[in-house]
């Protein structure tokens, strides 16, 4: 089960999520984001960099993961919804 739930959610995120993200908010959010980003990491020396990119890399695998939690009992919740 674990894998057929890992393979709907890589497909989710490959073909449906963007389409709920194409709007001017997301886009104009991103932009300013990375602008931002661009802004605040010219200010840091090498190793600050370093522990940033590494603390960045640990926050993704924990946002990836609680999706994923996320993805999981959503979809729970609408195949129970889909038997009543």
């Amino acid at each position: 089960m674990e894998g057929f739930l890992h393979a709907l959610y890589e497909y989710a995120q490959d073909r449906c999520v963007m389409p709920y993200l194409e709007t001017w908010e997301y886009r104009r959010a991103t932009c300013d984001l990375e602008a931002d980003w661009t802004a605040f990491r010219s200010t840091l020396t090498a190793e600050q960099e370093q522990s940033l990119k590494a603390l960045l890399d640990r926050e993704r695998k924990v946002a990836y993961l609680e999706d994923q939690a996320i993805f999981s009992c959503g979809l729970s919740m609408g195949i129970g919804l889909g038997r009543l």
